[in-house]
């Protein structure tokens, strides 16, 4: 297997080209193999074992993917049955020369020949696809895998036990994990094809190198983890979602599937099959570096094993490749490792030393049909050459990557401080600012203070901290921490644990990186905190925690409540995306919905049976309310919502219960919709424009207003559309366009829209509204000195004080404009609300 792009002395050369890469990038081996797909008849040595089933009580020998208990094992693999799919002759690879997802099903179940081979079905693409994943062994008794899942859960569970355990040579027969994950950006095809020979290999290949690796490690392999992007050729996955943008959010299915197979595995190295830059490059990166890492402990790993995967690439002889950029080496910024958005920098809290690979040779658009496909041919031969690579690096140096990893989850276990680089390879190598790090001292707790019923956003961060495998407690009864008082039922995130890293990502605010770095490659901000509509306090580094009053959970108890009869109105609110999904929920059930004046929703008390679902469904509260309650409210009824919206904030307003159509001027002006068919429009993009209606759309958008339609403007689309239609007088002042971040704000209490919204809002590409004329309310601005919370914003102080949510009626119509950022990647949920409440006034 490996000398097919590393020298030909076997894996002993290539262990020794990856000690040269520590000190020079290896010259290009013009000797170098060219890698090939074995074909079938190849295989007349490998073993064809029919997979065995376990019996109770028995320790036969057996495939890897045999099962005894899941619950019990989690990592032990299992061989689901891998079904064709229909052919696609128009499937997007097929002119790449590369494979279609319909010929992966079939290469998989050849590979299922094998039995150091599992394939899993790990979960289905937005369009329904199915997500496998490859595990590669040497076949372990039922016994070895059950003492292999002892030793991989006391990594976390108790690190410094681990420890002692591989000082006593417990962990010399354990098999280390490495991940790869490809095709995460659909139209970046060859990490799937690299994976498949790769796994052809690993499974069939009877090379000593090939039978050692296998004895010493788990290997997992996602073929593609955007099935829908690669058939139709788009980086985006069919719900129009940038993946390797959702990974501390966990929006889309392809993202949650893979983030439970990290949790799984705690790999000790990841790799991210990516493409196309021009010039290979192999992370690490840029600063600024995520500040929740051990990166002292990431760097001195990863720069060595990237110089090992660099010296693989050169050796392939390529002559169109002839370079690799290792970002942390040979730039100064924009290439950055800040946000846990991307795979391998979520997998980094979860003890991985990961990287993004990324091929050279962009193959799209090429209409030459020989170069093209000599692209691919060459991406694939790179990206299969860094798998190999780093596996062979893995395994060279796998007590040294564990017992990193293993202290990694010890400081976060005994609550210390993070430390500065102190290696001498990654020093010398840093460019720029890029060996320099933010020292990180961990608060003690985070404490999410809740009752035990109707605290949604309470109950749905506590989940989401479970499902991302940190630990949380639960308050039996009433506790002290840090001095405050709080009640039972609240959540608490003790940061003495191994995964501190990745709970302070999501827990902290973060912090203004704006005078440290020029430029940065995507957001700089993110805090579920902040921004998804819980309280959450710091109990700061030192202060108290009674934690006899917790309880560890596993998952989050059912907070939903009814009132007991008798009702008259059932009353509830609706500041969570729960309590608006409940609202839109039990309009669709065809119930009459009111808002008081107080801001409370109301429905009948005969609507029980409705409530008791919708509790149990949205785990919000339902109280009871007197008739002298409800006086004067009024009724609710905005769900069918025109449109002009990127995906992601179509997919939060689906989330949130509206039904949208996205419409044009075109659209209105051809009769395939009428301004009748919607209760309200949002528009946060040009592809409406008023001014193109024509003379009989004009006039139908004109009397739809008068009858009270409802209007809401988000971002430059949304202003673009209130100057062309002529509805608020307002302007708008444009900041930087690759500004972003958490910003502090103020909100008007009378305002329908933000007068029960957070304190913090997200911005970018911010921009502010000025010259507000007469009628036109101001519902949320800037705070004052300080606004800007966390995130990179050039020129920020410009902004202080201004307006970002402002309101009025415009030709009998309700219109909201925001210059914030409320539905952005679906992330900020905490800010949906008031999207809700502008649609429905």
């Amino acid at each position: 297997m490996w000398t097919r792009t590393l020298p030909a002395a076997g894996l002993a050369g290539a262990l020794l080209t990856v000690s040269a890469a520590l000190s020079a990038p290896a010259a290009p081996d013009d000797g170098a193999i060219a890698p090939v797909v074995r074909e079938p008849e190849d295989r007349s040595t490998a073993s064809s074992l029919t997979p065995s089933v376990d019996t109770a009580g028995t320790d036969a020998l057996v495939s890897p993917f045999s099962v005894t208990t899941a619950a019990d094992l989690p990592g032990k693999p299992r061989n689901d049955v891998i079904a064709d799919v229909p052919v696609n002759p128009n499937d997007a690879s097929i002119p790449l020369n590369l494979t279609p997802y319909h010929a992966i099903p079939p290469a998989l179940r050849a590979l299922q020949d094998s039995d150091r081979v599992s394939v899993e079905i790990i979960g289905q693409s937005a369009l329904g696809r199915d997500l496998h994943l490859v595990v590669v062994t040497s076949p372990m008794t039922d016994a070895e895998w059950a003492e292999w899942q002892r030793l991989s859960d006391l990594r976390t569970e108790d690190p410094d036990a681990a420890i002692a355990a591989l000082e006593a040579g417990e962990y010399d027969d354990w098999k280390a994990p490495l991940f790869v994950n490809s095709n995460i950006h659909g139209n970046e095809w060859e990490g799937t094809d690299a994976t498949l020979q790769v796994l052809d290999e690993l499974a069939f290949s009877e090379d000593p190198e090939v039978v050692d690796l296998l004895d010493q490690h788990v290997v997992a392999m996602v073929v593609t983890n955007n099935p829908d992007g690669r058939v139709a050729g788009t980086r985006a996955n069919g719900n129009g979602f940038d993946i390797n943008r959702d990974y501390i959010t966990a929006s889309q299915p392809e993202s949650r599937a893979v983030r439970a197979q990290l949790i799984r595995y705690e790999p000790l190295t990841m790799l991210d099959e990516h493409g196309y830059t021009g010039t290979t490059l192999i992370e690490p990166t840029t600063g600024p570096h995520g500040e929740n890492y051990e990166y002292d402990l990431y760097i001195r790993q990863a720069i060595r094993n990237g110089l090992a995967m660099e010296a693989a690439v050169l050796a392939l002889g390529e002559p169109r490749v002839t370079a690799v950029n290792i970002p942390f080496r040979n730039q100064t910024d924009g290439w950055d490792d800040w946000p846990p958005i991307f795979t391998p920098m979520y997998a980094m809290y979860h003890g991985a030393v990961g990287h993004t690979v990324e091929v050279p040779l962009n193959p799209r658009g090429i209409a030459d049909v020989a170069d093209r496909h000599e692209r691919t041919r060459i991406n694939t031969a790179v990206s299969r050459a860094t798998i190999e690579a780093n596996f062979a690096w893995a395994h060279e140096n796998r007590m040294s990557l564990l017992a990193d990893q293993l202290e990694l989850f010890r400081r976060g276990e005994a609550g210390e401080s993070s430390r500065p680089i102190d290696d001498e390879l990654a020093l010398s190598l840093a460019l720029g600012e890029n060996g320099k790090t933010f020292l990180q001292d961990y608060p003690r707790a985070y404490v999410i203070p809740a009752e035990r019923r109707g605290d949604a956003a309470a109950a749905r961060l506590a989940q989401f901290l479970l499902d991302n495998d940190v630990e949380v407690h639960q308050a039996r009864r009433p506790f002290t921490a840090g001095g405050e008082r709080y009640p039972a039922g609240s959540y608490v995130v003790d940061m003495f644990q191994a995964k501190r890293g990745l709970a302070n990502t999501i827990l902290d605010v973060g912090r203004d990186v704006t005078t440290n770095f020029p430029t940065m490659y995507d957001i700089s901000a993110w805090s579920q905190a902040y921004l998804w509509g819980a309280d959450v306090a710091t109990v700061p580094a030192g202060g108290s925690l009674e934690t006899r009053a917790l309880s560890e959970i596993e998952s989050v108890a059912p907070t939903g409540w009814v009132a007991p009869d008798p009702v008259a109105h059932f009353g509830f609110p609706a500041d969570t995306l729960a309590g608006v999904q409940a609202v839109n929920a039990l309009l669709a059930d065809g119930l009459v919905v009111r808002l008081t004046a107080s801001g409370v929703f109301t429905v009948p008390g005969s609507a029980r049976p409705f409530v008791e679902e919708a509790a149990v469904t949205y785990g919000i509260a339902f109280s009871a309310l007197p008739a002298s309650a409800v006086r004067g409210a009024v009724a609710v009824d905005v769900r069918r919502v025109g449109t002009s919206a990127p995906a992601d904030e179509l997919h939060a307003l689906a989330r949130m219960g509206f039904t949208t159509t996205n419409v044009t001027a075109a659209g209105f002006n051809a009769g395939t919709y009428a301004f009748a068919d919607f209760d309200a429009l949002y528009v946060s993009m040009g592809g409406f424009n008023p001014t193109q209606l024509d003379a009989a759309q004009q006039a139908a958008f004109a009397a739809w207003r008068a009858a009270g339609g409802t209007i809401v403007g988000r971002g430059n689309g949304g202003v673009q559309f209130n100057e062309r239609a002529a509805l608020l007088p307002v302007s708008a002042v444009a900041a930087r366009p690759d500004a972003n971040g958490i910003v502090a704000v103020e909100n008007d209490p009378a305002s329908p829209v933000t007068g029960n919204a957070l304190p913090s809002s997200f911005v970018s590409s911010p921009r502010h509204f000025t010259g507000l004329g007469a009628g036109v309310r101001v519902d949320q601005r800037l705070a004052g000195e300080g606004f800007f919370l966390a995130g990179h914003w050039i020129g920020q102080e410009a902004a202080a004080g201004q307006p970002v949510v402002v309101s009025g009626v415009a030709g009998g119509a309700d219109v909201t404009l925001f210059a914030t950022e409320p539905l952005y990647r679906s992330h900020p949920e905490g800010l949906f609300p008031q999207v809700a409440n502008a649609l429905w006034q």
